[in-house]
């Protein structure tokens, strides 16, 4: 039996500027308030593979997070408690702990597990920081009658219910100044500049910072693009720059046109998780091998886990294409690092307040959120789950010309 008020806090998904700042703030107000905080390191893997029997993994998942060693966390970037993408509903077997027994060959619900944990600690309240995909997981907890409390916080400001995420200001103005010094870059070295932001579902972000930075062309998940479409806009955009070069910026899970994506086999394979073409080719089951290859490329932008490379495989497929040589510069985690802006400092110590009056409360199963005509006010956490006024990035997009509409900026509702 615990005496201590104990709460817990964990964060997911990818990291976000001002992360850290809300989770020492949220610290330093529940420790005045007679409150023990529990951090749970990598996300919902430290309460996965923490053992209620096994004492030594205290250690290894769980942080006692007391003033001091919260003192200067909001001096970081990065996530203090660390931050994985795990949805424990959907555990996959290489992520099982051992003393659960052994590994399914498919997902695992490990929810009674997650369950028992939280009882087990004594938690009065578990505190989510993540993204939608984070949240989704604590509202399904919340559905379960588990104490919970959301907060956003996405660079892709996506999560549903909330105007803004933490860390999606931030992102922005990073993007734009990264954008801005690959110019000079481009321009002495007479080249189109491929600059890889962010987006593994969204491009919602990338459209916003390339406007806000004057890029020439955007690519988005959204809207497959035909590089032979793509390519002499580039080298158009190039020669009317008076400085001889161009700006295009990709997010991260950009798609090549279906009906396009076996011309450019050789570089989309670099992609793809299945065998490469050259192993095809040896064992003389090229066609077959194509399709497969072609399958799993198509399922990138639904993967749960994190995707790389197609920036770099772009500026291949543009490359071979033009003739020209191009600058590639991938900018994901320069925009999820360092000091977070005014509007995500204002942004965490509000959303550290109103959970911590949440929690006093004991009002659970809800998500702090900031909404433009309400200001700051807390939220059903199902609301996350929920689709309607999310934003169709499409429809901001013309895919014409690979440009955003003008009234993106209409977009960022912050």
């Amino acid at each position: 039996m615990h005496m201590e008020k104990r709460i817990g806090i964990l964060t997911g998904g990818g990291d976000a500027p001002g992360q850290n700042v809300c989770l020492k703030s949220i610290v330093y107000r529940a420790i005045d308030r007679g409150y023990a905080v529990l951090g749970f390191r990598k996300g919902w893997e430290g309460l996965l593979h923490y053992n209620p029997q096994d004492s030594q993994s205290y250690a290894e998942n769980i942080l006692n997070l007391t003033r001091v060693r919260a003192r200067d966390i909001d001096r970081m970037p990065g996530a203090y408690l660390h931050s994985t993408r795990i949805n424990p509903a959907q555990t996959p077997s290489d992520c099982m702990p051992a003393f659960l027994g052994a590994a399914a060959a498919t997902p695992t619900d490990l929810t009674p597990h997650i369950k028992a944990t939280i009882e087990a600690l004594g938690l009065e309240a578990l505190i989510v920081m993540g993204d939608s995909e984070t949240l989704a997981y604590a509202a399904h907890l919340a559905d379960d009658g588990v104490p919970v409390i959301g907060i956003p916080k996405s660079v892709h400001n996506d999560v549903n219910g909330s105007d803004y995420s933490l860390g999606f200001s931030t992102a922005l103005g990073r993007g734009v100044r990264f954008i801005h010094e690959m110019r000079a870059m481009a321009a002495s070295r007479e080249e189109v500049a491929v600059v890889e932001v962010v987006g593994r579902t969204t491009g919602l972000t990338t459209m916003l910072i390339s406007v806000l930075a004057g890029a020439d062309r955007i690519l988005i998940p959204e809207v497959p693009f035909d590089p032979q479409r793509l390519a002499p806009l580039l080298l158009d955009d190039k020669r009317s720059n008076s400085s001889n070069y161009a700006i295009l910026t990709v997010a991260q899970a950009t798609r090549v046109v279906p009906e396009q994506m076996r011309t450019y086999l050789p570089e989309l394979t670099r992609l793809a998780n299945s065998r490469t073409l050259a192993e095809a080719i040896a064992v003389g089951e090229r066609e077959r091998i194509e399709d497969e290859i072609l399958a799993d490329i198509a399922t990138i932008g639904n993967r749960s886990q994190h995707v790389t490379g197609s920036g770099a495989v772009i500026t291949e497929i543009l490359e071979n294409i033009t003739g020209q040589r191009m600058l590639f510069q991938p900018l994901s985690y320069l925009i999820r690092s360092g000091d977070p802006d005014g509007q995500d400092l204002l942004g965490a110590m509000n959303f550290a307040a109103l959970t911590m009056k949440l929690v006093l409360g004991r009002q659970y199963g809800r998500v702090v959120c900031y909404r433009q005509r309400e200001n700051y006010v807390d939220m059903p956490l199902d609301i996350v789950t929920q689709h309607a006024g999310n934003i169709n990035v499409a429809d901001f997009y013309d895919a014409e010309t690979f440009t955003a509409r003008p009234d993106i900026i209409w977009a960022a509702r912050v």
